[in-house]
């Protein structure tokens, strides 16, 4: 039972409304452990300030995805180009989607095509399709960010990877992995064709790149690759 206090005649009587306990609620004054102090961190948080009182600073963005798509919607057509491609069969065939429609190199087996992408990409892979005959592209030389370079800068310029296809490399289904961590932020790849199996003219069917966004997309917009 509480025990009443008596009161001073000095302290003037206060009236204290205390609601009525509810069955599993304790009695004021009822120890229920040590009381929960607020921080000062704490509350400047729930306020949206820094603990000086400035603005506190927004969250971090997240991470990008890891997951491998194919990043053809990235690409800015109309600010892509290739140099030495046969007025017949020109690059923009490359988009059309139909294998049989080729793009064709002109005067002799080389091709220089620049693919632009609207924000930067982590590529992972390089898909190139290619007519199985001596015109299939061989030796494939990339570059990463280097842009307005032609064909006397691709013969001295250190790539920043060489590709030797096989027959095989150029099949359905089949992909070219690049090294990561030399494709890790691209604006823009240039992708030399040096030579061929032997023929005169080189040709390619179609040319996609596998990789990653860096921007927060949303993934489920692209298609998955593997």
């Amino acid at each position: 039972a509480c025990v009443r206090r008596r009161r001073s005649s000095s302290t003037p009587r206060r009236s204290l409304l205390v609601p009525r306990r509810g069955r599993g609620q304790e009695r004021l004054g009822d120890s229920v452990g040590p009381p929960r102090v607020a921080s000062m961190a704490g509350l400047a948080g729930l306020a949206g300030l820094s603990r000086n009182g400035a603005p506190a600073a927004p969250a971090p963005a997240p991470a990008p995805s890891q997951q491998i798509v194919d990043l053809s919607d990235l690409i800015v057509k109309e600010k892509c180009h290739c140099l030495n491609d046969a007025p017949a069969k020109p690059f923009a065939n490359l988009w059309v989607g139909d294998d049989r429609l080729v793009c064709e190199s002109d005067d002799d087996e080389q091709l220089l095509m620049t693919f632009e992408f609207r924000e930067a990409v982590r590529l992972h892979s390089v898909d190139i399709r290619a007519p199985d005959s001596d015109a299939a592209p061989r030796t494939v030389k990339l570059y990463v960010n280097k842009p307005s370079i032609d064909f006397a800068e691709c013969e001295d310029l250190p790539a920043t990877q060489t590709l030797v296809l096989s027959p095989e490399d150029l099949a359905a289904g089949r992909v070219c992995k690049v090294k990561m961590q030399l494709f890790s932020y691209v604006t823009l790849l240039t992708v030399f064709v040096e030579d061929n199996r032997g023929a005169d003219v080189t040709q390619i069917s179609a040319i996609k790149f596998n990789g990653t966004p860096l921007a927060s997309f949303d993934m489920k917009s692209f298609k998955k690759v593997g």
